[in-house]
Formats: C-alpha cells, sequence, structure tokens
C-alpha cells in the first residue's frame, strides 16, 4: 500500500509527473482503499485535503513542512522511507490497486463468513446508518446481513455505485459535488483533440456510448484513429481499438505517419528540408520515402512514438521522448467466422487486466455480428447497438467505460445530405433505430470533392443526452498525413468557398436551370 501512498505525492521534481499523480489520486479516492500504518492514514488525509483545496498533488517538501510543524516525528520519518520508493503511473498504477482491492475484497468475505456464523449460532448487534443497534439472530438474519454487504464485495474498483437508497445517500453525493467543485477536470471524458467539440461535449465519458457516422470516405475511422491517437500523445491516456475493416499493418501505419506530423518535430523537420506537415501515408505504405524522410522516420517518429530518447548520431537535433499512453490494436479472430460484442468485451476486459485503459474504439459496428440469427439487417444493428451500450454501462464488473463506434450512413441518406449542403439528421440512421436509442452522443462527418481541395471537413453534433450539441464545425485535414487539426475559420466562411468554387449556386439549382427557363425555385437546400 505503501506504493500507492508514494505515486500521489511529488519526490522528485525532474521525473514525477504531477499529472500523472493526480490521475492517481483521482483512483485511489475512487476505490475507496484505506491504508495499514496510522501513519499512511495520516499522510493520505493531508494529501486529500491539499488536493482539495489546491487541485493538485502536493511536493514531498510541503507534507514535510506539515508534520515538522505540528511535531509528528513518526509521520516526518514515514514520509521519508515512503519517498525513496518507486512511483507507479498509469497501468502500472491500476493494475497494483486493483490487486490490493482483490485483498480487500478477500478480506471482507472472510470476515463475512465469520459474522455469518456468528449471527447464526448467537446473534450480533448491528448499528444502522442512523446509529440505531439492532440484533441480528438466526439463518434468515445472516444471509440478509450478507446481501447487504455484498455491494462491498461486487462494486468495482474504480466506478460509481451499482446500486443504493437515494434517501440515504447524501454523503456520497456531497463528497461527488466538492470533488468536482475542486477539481474541474475530474468527470471530463476522453478528448478527441478538436476543440470545437470537446469544449462543448467534454469528451467521450464512463457508460456513454459515443456513435461517430459518416459515409463511406467520410472519415469515420480517420477521426477514431486521430482521437486514439491525441489520447495517446497529449493526454497519456491509453485505448483499444477493434479494427474489424483494416488490418493491423494498416492501422499502424496511418498511426504513425500521424505522429510524423507533431508539433515537437517542426524544427527537425525544417532542419532536413521537410517543408510539408508530416510525411505522407501512401509513400509510408509503399516504403518510398526521400532519404531525408526515411532519416525522420527512422530516427525521429518511430523511437519517439516508441518511447525511446531520440539522439541520432547524425540528426539535426536530439528530441526527448515522452511517458505517452498505449494504443492496442485488436483485430477479429481469423479463426472465428463470427466477431460479436461479447467476443469484444472479453478481448478488452483481457487487455484491461494486464494494462489498464479508458476508451474503447470499435471500427465499425456494421461488421460486427449479433448474438442471435436474424435476416433482417435492421434487426441485427440494433441488437449490436443495445449490446455495445451495455458494453460502457457494465464493463469490467460495472467499472464503465467510454465506447466510441463508427457506423455508416446509409446510401439515400447520404444523397439526402448532398442536397442538403452536407447536413446529415438522425432520420438517416432510421434503417438502425437502436443507433438513436441507444447512443449518447451521435456526430457526423461530411467531406466532398470542393471540401477536400479545402483540407477540411465538416463535422456536426445530431444528439447529445447530456449537453447542449454543437453546430456544424470545419475542421482542417491534412490528408497525407491524416492529422485533424481545429480550424478557426467560421463556418459560414467555409460554406461561402464551397459555393465559390460550385459557381456560386449548387448542383440542385443548376439542373434546375437546365429543365427550365423559369426562375429558380427556393428548394430551402441552404437552410
Amino acid at each position: 500500500m505503501k506504493n500507492l501512498l508514494r505515486s500521489c505525492f511529488v519526490a522528485d521534481p525532474t521525473t514525477d509527473q504531477p499529472e500523472l499523480f493526480a490521475q492517481n489520486y483521482h483512483a485511489l479516492v475512487e476505490s475507496g482503499l484505506g491504508f495499514d500504518t496510522p501513519e499512511d492514514n495520516i499522510i493520505w488525509k493531508f494529501i486529500t485535503d491539499f488536493f482539495k483545496s489546491h487541485g493538485h498533488v502536493p511536493e514531498v517538501q510541503t507534507v514535510r513542512s506539515h508534520f515538522t510543524t505540528v511535531h509528528e516525528v513518526d509521520v516526518v520519518d514515514r514520509i521519508e522511507r515512503v519517498a525513496q520508493l518507486k512511483p507507479r503511473t498509469r497501468g502500472d498504477f491500476l493494475t497494483y490497486l486493483e490487486e490490493k482491492a482483490t485483498d480487500r475484497r478477500n478480506r471482507i468475505v472472510m470476515d463475512l463468513a465469520k459474522e455469518m456464523a456468528q449471527i447464526v449460532q448467537t446473534g450480533i448487534e448491528v448499528k444502522d446508518t442512523k446509529g440505531q443497534s439492532t440484533k441480528l439472530q438466526g439463518a434468515i438474519d445472516a444471509m440478509r446481513h450478507a446481501l447487504d454487504r455484498s455491494h462491498d464485495i461486487i462494486a468495482p474498483t474504480l466506478g460509481s455505485k451499482l446500486s443504493g437508497n437515494l434517501m440515504q445517500d447524501e454523503d456520497d453525493f456531497l463528497d461527488r459535488y466538492d470533488r468536482i467543485k475542486a477539481d474541474p477536470l475530474y468527470g471530463i471524458g476522453q478528448m478527441c483533440g478538436i476543440s470545437q467539440i470537446d469544449s462543448v461535449l467534454k469528451g467521450a465519458k464512463k457508460y456513454e456510448l459515443w456513435l461517430h457516422t459518416a459515409y463511406t470516405g467520410g472519415l469515420k475511422s480517420t477521426f477514431a484513429l486521430h482521437w486514439a491517437y491525441v489520447q495517446a500523445i497529449y493526454y497519456r491516456s491509453s485505448s483499444v481499438y477493434f479494427s474489424i475493416e483494416m488490418p493491423y499493418v494498416q492501422v499502424r501505419n496511418l498511426i504513425y505517419t500521424m505522429h510524423s506530423a507533431h508539433e515537437k518535430f517542426r524544427d527537425v523537420r525544417k532542419q532536413l528540408g521537410i517543408d510539408y506537415i508530416g510525411l505522407d501515408y501512401d509513400k509510408i505504405k509503399t516504403a518510398t520515402l526521400s532519404p531525408a524522410e526515411e532519416q525522420f522516420l527512422r530516427e525521429y517518429v518511430v523511437p519517439d512514438f516508441n518511447k525511446k530518447t531520440t539522439v541520432p548520431a547524425t540528426g539535426p537535433a536530439a528530441v526527448q521522448a515522452e511517458d505517452y499512453g498505449d494504443i492496442h490494436i485488436r483485430n477479429k479472430n481469423p479463426d472465428k467466422r463470427d466477431f460479436t460484442i461479447d467476443d469484444l468485451q472479453s478481448q478488452a476486459e483481457l487487455v484491461f487486466a494486464k494494462t489498464p485503459f479508458s476508451t474503447i474504439f470499435v471500427d465499425h459496428l456494421g461488421l460486427m455480428d449479433a448474438r442471435g440469427r436474424y435476416s433482417s439487417t435492421t434487426d441485427k444493428l440494433n441488437e449490436v447497438m443495445k449490446d455495445l451500450k451495455q458494453v460502457a454501462m457494465g464493463f469490467n464488473r460495472g467499472m464503465g467505460i467510454a465506447v466510441v463506434g463508427l457506423f455508416q450512413i446509409s446510401r439515400e441518406g447520404y444523397r439526402s445530405a448532398e442536397k442538403n449542403g452536407g447536413r446529415y439528421n438522425l432520420t438517416h440512421l432510421s434503417y438502425a433505430n437502436e443507433a438513436e436509442r441507444s447512443s449518447d452522443i451521435v456526430t457526423s462527418s461530411w467531406v466532398d470533392d470542393e471540401l477536400r481541395k479545402l483540407n477540411r471537413a465538416i463535422f456536426q453534433c445530431l444528439k447529445s443526452r447530456d449537453q447542449k450539441p454543437f453546430d456544424r464545425v470545419p475542421v482542417r485535414v491534412e490528408f497525407p498525413c491524416r492529422r485533424l487539426l481545429t480550424d478557426n475559420t467560421s463556418i459560414e466562411e467555409i460554406d461561402q468557398k464551397v459555393k465559390d468554387a460550385k459557381g456560386g449556386e449548387d448542383d440542385e439549382k443548376q439542373k434546375w436551370k437546365k429543365k427550365s427557363k423559369q426562375p429558380v425555385p427556393d428548394l430551402g437546400l441552404n437552410d
């Protein structure tokens, strides 16, 4: 347990990362675990009070100074010993935390078995939440007592309560409120890296199913892979990406291509004579990079992505690698004909047991198989949608997880949007009506020839269950390296550029002009 405590305060400012230690702090608070020694519990109480007041974990000097001032000699000695330990972060911390939580559950079960035996044999006195005593006696009381305590055993280590009486839950409610008040970032989901989207929706959150829709070629996979990349590189958060359509090697090529556009390599690219934002995916795929591009890939992009310090002997500059998150890629089992949501969940939970992550990406839902046999595509997709929402709600025994699923718009939906300036709506998902019911958030992306020439795509929010949807927003797309970037250009300006590229009028009005010399009617296509 002392390793958990060490991982919640900064002892070495040169190596300890406060943002990762803050994640440790939140996880430890959420687990409800206590410590084995009184001194550790005293130190932990100080850390929690400090975090509530200041919004970050303390440095060891602050902790030491406080207990030196109040003459807690034993606590000061304990701080010195704990500070010498090697801290854990991210997956290492969460895995160790889960081990300790399992030990606690085992102790609870053993103690509960003794209590049940005592209730049957002699009876015991217990106190309720109001402090009133009640005597439990006999087999029936023993079973009821076991059921009352079962929540402490089956509740997830990291996650919300599975059940409870709202009329007796004020302490937990206010604790959560105070935690959010002290740390506004608590409860924020997994950000996608597009500021107009993140500022409104606050990321994909636990227990939520985020559905992203588009027609073929509408950047569905690019958006999801970019999201996983942003989470790993900029937020140090891990994810698992189920690629049912693209093989592992193709996904890997895409991710390395995205990383070549990282701003940390800007000076390196310039000194190597690479005057564009990143490498070309097609050149990486076909191994046709120029000598300078290949040097950049071998000596900088690949080592840095694999968390290795890059100090090439012949390169123009050294780049310090960082402690990125992980991106776990999973393909469909080639020896198994079907791939259901149950298969997906079992694979994801196996990965999570070894290296915890924050998001599941599914690319894409139309290629998933239903548990049952359906002659109707709609029935099959509806079951897949419902099952995926249950994964978001019940992952890892109720801990919950953020799930992002990709879903292809029908040809009819695409044609309708094409006539309406690239605007989708929920009726375009009507052939799989569970998509609207089960999803917490539905977004879409649109790109056509004119937008592609502008290096832009249009993103839209069709549904948001828990916050106001965002309006249509332009996103900059660096197509060669597949990077998506925040675009501060107004949607009105992009719409005007598209209109100008089409000769000032959309295709539908052009058709009316060819058919008739009468004035072109207002079709409402630009509403």
